[in-house]
């Protein structure tokens, strides 16, 4: 994967991320903070990847 094609994936991943911090600020429920974490560990997964595809 290209650099253009991670960082898409990356900001994508960000968006999707952002929307769920505000759900659960705005209702707190435990299902919000379920998709939440799964967001944010779908993000540091593309991070590293992209990571280990730089030192290539």
């Amino acid at each position: 994967m290209n650099n253009a094609k991670y960082e898409k994936e990356l900001e994508d991943l960000r968006e999707k991320l952002n929307k769920d911090v505000v759900k659960y600020i705005e209702h707190r429920s435990k299902e919000e903070y379920k998709d939440l974490l799964t967001k944010s560990r779908e993000l540091d997964e593309a991070i590293v990847k992209h990571i280990k595809s730089l030192k290539k």
